[in-house]
């Protein structure tokens, strides 16, 4: 019963559902915070990202590292700080989603309506929640750029052209799958008699200076950066292509966008036809310039992904990775529905109860999925782990840690907020470090005994010492609040400075080179200066290498670098 009221008030006034939307994102966030406090993969990297402020870091452009970093700044606790960016993040695409849903349909009813085809998607309620960054930013920014697309062809100006310059350039940080987008959209635009001038006018060029300007220091990274960039994407997109012919690899890879985008779209479309009943099929057929707009902007995209298969080695689409570029399925759906001239109001009051009882149910299940499952990442005993070490060895903080990869590092991170913490998978990101014998470092991993060869590595080239020299100890945890289910073992080596060669003691660092993005990191440090030299509690973030980095002793091969 409650729910038919809040959904007979939505059919009213359909803009209240973005308050619905609004109570759901905090309610989010409150839940993370009751969860325990290990972290999932893409929230370690954000941690251990965080030490950093550059221009560019791995195989995702920096915007919302970006973000984070000045969030973490912010809120001065790295889990609220997490939950709330992407909270923030999450309701930003409903409530721009929805902008844009009444600038085309003309209606709030429809706007809400897709507003809830794109949320009752998985990987918006379940995905985008729980694991995915980059992918939000980007979807954010799509909606941004048809929203100023939209604004364009309207009443072109120069305040559209520059939003839509600043749509595409800030776009192009989020995801490099956003360029997908631009091809499709130029071509769309082109097929429109009328409107086909917006792209021939000279304002285009103010808006290539736009998205140019934002873009340049990534661009100037990315020169010198490319294979970082490329190579985990690359091999993901080409995970089963060994030992197959090409046209196997084509065929895989079509099945793999078919099957993937079907994956995408099938949500909404049930929503659509639950909404509206069988008029839906032949509502389908309807058209109108909107529907005909998004209808050709979705295949060209489609059409420029099976290009993309043809050309190079696609096999692996993922639907995280597809699921920006098909968001606006929802609202062509929708666009389909006014075309038909079927009532939206009654639509949104016939599907609205079960969607707000999805909703309510999605907070609760949230929880109860790391409830009952002992061996989620949420309950990985870091925080057990670094009460112990400190027990066990007296260091509260060390003078570097390193580990061998980001999900280790972050959660590290997030334990030992002023110690510098570096992964050695991420070798092209070094921290400085002070290395007295009151802030050993420490070297920790995962698993058997043997210190890993890559942490072996890592200590004869920077200390000369030999692994096999220095004695390791085992730490021994339960998963959190499952006392008798054992986690994989914690194993570290503490590294003093006296066992050091005395050829290898660290010695100042060279100037870091200076270039475009130097004068962003001294501006940034200016912002955020203060609150890194303040020290924080332990969770909290410590940002180490804008306001500290030049005043440390450290080995030349740890210089930070851009």
């Amino acid at each position: 019963m409650m729910f038919k009221t809040i959904a007979e008030a939505l059919a009213r006034k359909p803009e209240r559902l973005l308050w619905c939307f609004a109570a759901y994102y905090v309610a989010q966030i409150a839940v993370r915070l009751l969860m325990p406090h290990g972290l999932r993969i893409d929230e370690a990297q954000q941690v251990y990202l965080s030490q950093w402020l550059l221009a560019g870091y791995d195989a995702q452009p920096p915007l919302y590292n970006w973000a984070q970093y000045a969030v973490f700044a912010v809120t001065g606790n790295y889990l609220f700080g997490l939950a709330a960016l992407k909270a923030v993040m999450l309701f930003s695409i409903m409530a721009s989603y929805y902008v844009l849903g009444r600038m085309v349909l003309g209606s709030g009813a429809y706007a809400a309506l897709a507003c809830l085809g794109l949320f009752l998607t998985p990987q918006v309620f379940w995905q985008a929640q729980r694991d995915l960054t980059h992918t939000t930013a980007t979807m954010l920014l799509v909606n941004l750029l048809m929203i100023a697309v939209v604004q364009t062809i309207r009443k072109p100006g120069l305040p559209t052209y520059l939003a839509l310059g600043a749509a595409i350039g800030f776009g192009m940080l989020t995801k490099y799958n956003f360029a997908i987008l631009l091809p499709g959209l130029a071509l769309t635009v082109l097929a429109l008699p009328d409107d086909r001038s917006r792209l021939f006018d000279w304002r285009i060029l103010l808006t290539a200076a736009v998205a140019l300007i934002i873009v340049a220091p990534h661009l100037q990274w990315l020169v010198y950066n490319v294979e970082v960039a490329s190579e985990v994407t690359a091999r993901r997109m080409a995970e089963d292509s060994e030992h197959v012919g090409r046209l196997v690899e084509i065929l895989i890879g079509t099945s793999s966008l078919l099957a993937n985008s079907a994956l995408i779209i099938a949500p909404a479309a049930v929503l659509m036809l639950a909404a509206v009943g069988p008029r839906f099929l032949q509502a389908l057929k309807s058209r109108d310039p909107w529907s005909d707009f998004f209808l050709r902007l979705t295949v060209g995209i489609l059409l420029t992904l099976f290009a993309m298969i043809l050309a190079v080695t696609f096999t692996t689409l993922r639907d995280r990775w597809l699921m920006p570029l098909l968001q606006l399925v929802p609202l062509l759906l929708c666009l389909k529905l006014r075309a038909a001239s079927l009532d939206g109001r009654a639509a949104l009051a016939r599907i609205a109860p079960a969607a707000l009882l999805v909703m309510a149910l999605l907070l609760p299940g949230t929880y109860a999925a790391t409830r009952f499952d002992a061996t989620s990442r949420y309950r990985q005993p870091f925080d057990a782990f670094a009460e112990t070490f400190r027990r066990q060895t007296g260091i509260e903080t060390a003078g570097l840690i390193v580990t061998v990869n980001w999900y280790n590092a972050g959660n590290l991170k997030m334990q030992f907020p002023d110690s510098p913490v570096v992964t050695t998978d991420f070798d092209n990101l070094r921290l400085p470090y002070e290395w007295p014998g009151e802030h050993p470092i420490v070297l920790i991993w995962r698993g058997k005994p043997k210190i890993p060869d890559a942490l072996a590595q890592w200590l004869a080239d920077e200390t000369g010492l030999d692994a096999a020299t220095l004695g390791t100890e085992t730490v021994h945890l339960p998963y959190t609040g499952f006392p008798n289910r054992m986690a994989e073992a914690f194993q570290y080596i503490v590294v003093r400075p006296n066992r050091a060669l005395t050829q290898n003691q660290p010695r100042p660092a060279p100037a870091a080179e200076a270039d475009v993005w130097s004068s962003l990191q001294q501006q940034a440090a200016a912002m955020f200066g203060r609150l890194a030299s303040v020290p924080l509690a332990a969770g909290k973030p410590r940002h180490l290498a804008i306001t500290e980095a030049t005043d440390w002793p450290c080995t030349e091969s740890l210089r930070a670098r851009v």
